[in-house]
């Protein structure tokens, strides 16, 4: 038995309503038919490369991804991580599946939208296709684990891994742990009750005391503290700019550029906040100065709507809602708040 970690969040709208019903998903529907599986469990490494070079034109690092999740084995147990929470799922199934396989004529997505299909890929109900083309069945052993209450420190950073899955062996006593924690309401440790009775108070302060312009200074000052060389505002008349950034942050021993979108928001964040930092990170990314660029959105709101999600999970953008900006600020120190805004 393995233990694995694998996302979902690609199509959340959709991935999450299958999993809930047992089915874990993955992406690569332009690979969607039986031979790729059976080639693949067969180990025919050729024939796999050979079908990424005949449909794509290259062999992406990323097909390792799919590779993975066609072999995971019937008892394999599977992390998936969620928005501060964890699942764990169990494989039950024999072999993988093709995405039509889990369709169902009452299938809806977030938000309650039927879920077609068109005898080889679910469709939309506007008949466009998901990228989704493979799955698991599995058994839901827990669901919506906090990993700031019952993750350690361990368990809690390779979480935060880009890739989508990963073989995660050397944490079983960790996952062990965590899900024990979980099933005694045991929290870990006195830092994650402090900053789990703290958080709200904070973010319900700086909803309440800040305006649009001091939000964006304890931004700032958030990125100074934690180590930024230099952090700036972009001026707004830039030559040749295109989209927006409130915030630029530079962190020159590591040699990275954080853009950073900064909203002072109440409810939930729509997409418009991520497509201006996308835009203004892709015309920047053509500049070969030895940085690394990301984009940040950070947001006073509860939460972003689901095609901004949807939007930053393709985009490889970093979303910091409310709550997770709140925690931030706790774990850079409390002496951080004791700022003129």
């Amino acid at each position: 038995m393995n233990y694995w970690l694998h996302r979902i969040s690609y199509l959340a709208e959709l991935s999450y309503p299958l999993l809930e019903r047992g089915f874990l998903t993955i992406g690569f529907s332009d690979f969607t038919k039986k031979e790729f599986i059976d080639k693949v469990l067969e180990n025919d490494q050729n024939y796999f490369y050979r079908q990424f070079q005949e449909m794509w034109g290259i062999v992406p690092r990323t097909r390792h991804n799919l590779w993975r999740f066609l072999k995971f084995n019937k008892g394999d147990i599977v992390i998936v991580p969620s928005w501060g929470t964890f699942w764990v799922c169990e494989i039950i199934d024999e072999k993988p599946l093709l995405i039509n396989e889990t369709y169902s004529d009452d299938l809806k997505t977030w938000g309650n939208k039927k879920v077609l299909s068109d005898g080889i890929h679910l469709i939309s109900e506007n008949g466009k296709r998901y990228d989704l083309g493979f799955a698991r069945k599995v058994k839901i052993l827990h669901k919506d684990i906090s990993r700031a209450k019952f993750a350690d420190a361990n368990l809690t950073s390779r979480m935060k891994i880009r890739q989508t899955n990963c073989l995660i062996n050397d944490l079983v006593e960790s996952i062990e742990q965590s899900i024990a924690n979980f099933q005694e309401n045991r929290p870990i440790h006195l830092h994650s009750i402090i900053v789990e009775k703290t958080i709200n108070i904070i973010l319900d302060t700086i909803k309440t005391e800040l305006n649009p312009d001091k939000f964006e200074k304890l931004v700032m000052t958030y990125f100074k503290t934690i180590g930024a060389n230099e952090v700036t505002i972009p001026a707004k008349n830039e030559r040749g700019k295109e989209g927006d950034a409130d915030i630029v942050a530079v962190f020159e021993n590591l040699k990275l550029i954080i853009y950073i979108q900064a909203k002072f928001h109440k409810d939930k964040d729509n997409e418009w906040a991520i497509n201006q930092i996308l835009d203004y990170k892709t015309n920047r990314e053509s500049i070969d100065d030895g940085y690394n660029k990301i984009a940040w959105v950070i947001t006073s709101a509860d939460t972003f709507n689901d095609e901004a999600k949807k939007i930053a999970a393709e985009n490889e953008i970093q979303l910091i809602d409310g709550i997770e900006f709140s925690k931030m600020l706790l774990n850079a120190g409390i002496n951080l708040l004791n700022t003129n805004l």
